[in-house]
């Protein structure tokens, strides 16, 4: 399957948080939020929405005042298409507002191992429940010294420090690990090789040293092997 890249902007922050990706084409939405997740920095504890040309897709509810697809059900290929200038849109907790612009960078790519894959990005992901954007630029200028009430609180219940640069991008990898895995593809990893007939018949004759000749005496020579294990 090729592969799409994208450019995921957290709007509203300055300088601006982004992260650049290469993933599946046929990665369905409810993936991609998670990959988000997890590329940003946010910890996946609140409700989230992508929006595209007017539609909506997520997790239905009953308390929504519109239409909202199942983002399991969509993919990110189809979306990718569609997208009037080449950019959807993903929201993530509602009380904070998180929008982010997501944009299309290039699609039908060769693919490649191992993706879904971070490419570069930059500046740290603001951290959970601080109020939005306000909140995150009151942490900034508290990390830098100011003395804004609001920011210090924020900065304090971090344990004094916060670095708006970092970005751990080790940690991005090994988030993505999973994923990785999930969308395996061939020529990926080492596989398991074959014994060859020289193994095959050196086995064979180890096991008829032993006075095992069938796989009946083999499978009663374990089996009598893990009861013993058990009585001890």
């Amino acid at each position: 399957m090729p592969d799409i890249r994208l450019r995921i902007e957290l709007l509203d922050t300055d300088p601006l948080v982004w992260r650049r990706v290469v993933v599946p084409e046929q990665i369905n939405l409810h993936r991609l939020h998670e990959l988000i997740q997890d590329v940003m920095g946010w910890a996946d504890c609140h409700l989230y929405e992508f929006e595209c040309n007017g539609r909506y897709y997520g997790e239905p509810d009953e308390w929504s005042d519109r239409p909202i697809a199942q983002a399991h059900n969509a993919k990110l290929k189809s979306l990718a298409a569609r997208a009037r200038g080449g950019a959807f849109h993903y929201l993530y907790d509602f009380g904070d507002g998180w929008e982010h612009r997501i944009v299309v960078e290039a699609t039908g790519l060769e693919e490649t191992n191992p993706c879904p894959r971070l490419i570069d990005g930059a500046m740290a992901c603001p951290p959970e429940d601080i109020g939005g954007t306000i909140g995150y630029a009151a942490l900034k200028a508290a990390a830098a010294g100011d003395k804004d009430t609001f920011g210090q609180e924020l900065l304090e219940a971090l344990g004094g420090e916060f670095d708006p640069e970092a970005l751990d991008e080790a940690e991005i990898a090994y988030m993505l690990e999973p994923f990785q895995a999930g969308f395996r593809r061939l020529g990926d990893g080492p596989r398991e090789s074959r014994p060859t007939p020289a193994q095959s018949l050196d086995m064979e004759e180890s096991l008829k040293a032993q006075g095992i000749h069938s796989i009946e005496e083999l499978m009663q020579v374990l089996q009598e092997e893990v009861d013993k294990s058990r009585r001890h």
